[in-house]
């Protein structure tokens, strides 16, 4: 906006003007290029008084007077944008005075009173109007994602209900595997994938094999169908899961990195516009889909020792994931012949899942469920992103948060909390 004492741009030189009509309008001509348009009283007495003498408390000051109401500096640099776009002002930096006998722009400041029926006319109508109406348009917007979003959540427990309670009946070796969202769910499901057939990546998603429990649709149907054990993925929290003589693996990954990388899906996946300030606030507050990371976790973590529960730590599993492997075959009584596992090992690092990208990727296997066959779902397969990408101020909210909701549980994401990691082995 114009400071106030700020000399303003010079209309051009080649511009005249002459009156039409009663009410106050005026045929501007411009010589040079041959074209004529019309302004209105108030665009008018403005444009007549850039002739290169004045400063904006000047013109605030002459258009207060003639109309009876205020011109704001928004509203003064919006008329010279304006102007400025149609080609009405002399380039920037020059500012030559026009002479009034060089030029036919009448200024009509001697002309008596405001003009019929008051207001400041076009200009400022015109500015109004726009402003209110994108903020019409905005609440609308948020009023329509709001009921959508109701509408899919309300669908999702409906689903949920309808899988968990009516359709689905629990087997002794069923294993869910079990997370909250961007905590190395993808990588399991290739681990578990791996441990349970030959491996070949022959398959068009990942869901035929681990399906989403609770949003399955296509491969819900087959549920009693499918081979044993039966593998289900799942964002699901501890109360919701569908309790029975099932295997759940859980995976806890350091909700400083869970932040930063379901930021990324947010943005590449939920059409999230924001900020990423802007999300972690809303993370923090649990406001964000799945809710809270901490209550997630802690909730899980109480049942740690559950003999059909085995916790795990995504750190842990990116400093040993063959370690990490050995617990889950003893968790779930598999027997793995131990030429095999090297080869299962190259296929659940990173490297190589990145290649096959598109088997895991979610909108495809969406589109997979619904019958049809994007973007990047794996990012880096790797920790510490949370600490190298929160502000100073973020992460000393986060370490209170955690300090406060999952301190007394005793549960450690900190690199002394596992075995010392050298960050040299990568998962997804």
């Amino acid at each position: 906006m114009p400071a106030l004492a700020t000399p303003l741009p010079c209309r051009r030189s080649e511009l005249v003007a002459r009156p039409l009509g009663e009410r106050g309008s005026y045929l501007v001509r411009d010589r040079l290029k041959g074209e004529s348009f019309q302004l209105g009283p108030e665009e008018h007495i403005l444009l007549a008084r850039l002739d290169g003498t004045r400063i904006a408390d000047d013109l605030c000051a002459t258009f207060a007077e003639r109309f009876d109401e205020p011109l704001t500096p928004q509203e003064l640099q919006e008329f010279l944008d304006l102007a400025r776009e149609r080609g009405l002002l002399q380039p920037d930096g020059a500012r030559a005075p026009v002479l009034p006998r060089a030029n036919a722009f009448p200024d009509d400041s001697g002309q008596p009173g405001p003009m019929p029926g008051g207001g400041a006319g076009f200009l400022r109508l015109s500015a109004r109007w726009k402003r209110l109406t994108v903020r019409l348009l905005k609440a609308a917007a948020a009023v329509l994602q709001w009921l959508a979003n109701r509408l899919s959540a309300a669908a999702g427990k409906l689903q949920w209900i309808r899988l968990a309670h009516l359709e689905f009946i629990p087997h002794p070796d069923d294993i869910f595997i079990v997370t909250y969202p961007r905590s190395g769910t993808t990588w399991m499901q290739m681990i578990l994938y791996q441990l349970t057939t030959d491996g070949d990546m022959d398959f068009p998603h990942i869901y035929e094999y681990c399906p989403w429990f609770e949003r399955s649709s296509r491969s819900a149907l087959g549920f009693e169908a499918r081979p044993s054990p039966r593998l289900f993925k799942s964002h699901l929290t501890y109360r919701k899961i569908p309790k029975g003589p099932c295997k759940y693996i859980y995976v806890a990954r350091d909700g400083k990195d869970v932040a930063v990388s379901y930021y990324h899906l947010y943005r590449s996946y939920n059409g999230f516009e924001g900020t990423f300030p802007e999300f972690f606030d809303r993370y923090l507050r649990g406001k964000v889909e799945f809710g809270s990371w901490f209550e997630h976790v802690r909730v899980w973590w109480r049942h740690r020792h559950d003999p059909n529960v085995l916790f795990l730590r995504y750190e842990d599993l990116l400093d040993d994931l063959e370690g990490g492997v050995d617990k889950i075959i003893a968790f779930c009584g598999f027997e793995i012949a131990p030429e095999r596992m090297p080869i299962i090992l190259e296929r659940c690092r990173f490297a190589f899942m990145k290649r096959h990208e598109s088997q895991f990727d979610p909108v495809v296997g969406a589109a997979w469920e619904q019958g049809a066959i994007g973007r990047a779902f794996l990012r880096t397969g790797r920790a510490g992103d949370g600490e190298s990408q929160l502000s100073p101020k973020q992460a000393a909210r986060f370490d209170r948060a955690f300090e406060l909701l999952l301190g007394p549980t005793g549960i450690d994401f900190s690199p002394d909390g596992a075995t010392a990691r050298s960050r040299r082995h990568q998962g997804p």
